[in-house]
């Protein structure tokens, strides 16, 4: 393998150079990229960058745990993921929420909740708020 002249003894995996250990050029490394995506069938207006977030965003919405696409990633820590992309990670499993407004009277869920005549008296019947920050 070659190295850098001024450098490492083995090059890092992480560092793209030239067969003579000089920097890439710029143009020949955009029109390799674009030779993958259209080979790939993708257009040509994806980044290195956008394809990641792909990736990512696509891993979570198959419901890939956020651990192991922060791995994947290589993020240092998973409020960096979560941050990011929390907005494709599944919003829980809608038939337990459905299963809510099948409540009966008596038991627990989002009727009962919405339903001020539950209890007996007709009025609404709220919670009395304690504390500085209004709630539980």
């Amino acid at each position: 393998m070659v190295t850098p002249q001024r450098g490492w003894r083995d090059l890092p995996v992480w560092v793209f150079c030239t067969t003579k250990g000089t920097p890439l050029d710029v143009s020949n490394v955009e029109h390799a990229f674009k030779r993958a995506l259209r080979a790939a069938k993708l257009l040509e207006h994806f980044s290195p960058h956008g394809l990641r977030h792909t990736f990512a965003s696509l891993l979570l919405q198959q419901g890939e745990s956020p651990a192991y696409v922060q791995r994947q990633l290589g993020h240092a820590s998973i409020q960096l993921t979560v941050d990011t992309y929390g907005r494709w990670l599944p919003m829980g499993n809608k038939a337990a929420v459905d299963r809510l407004d099948d409540a009966t009277p008596g038991t627990s869920g989002s009727k009962v909740v919405a339903n001020p005549t539950f209890g007996g008296t007709g009025a609404s019947e709220l919670p009395e708020l304690t504390g500085a920050g209004g709630g539980s």
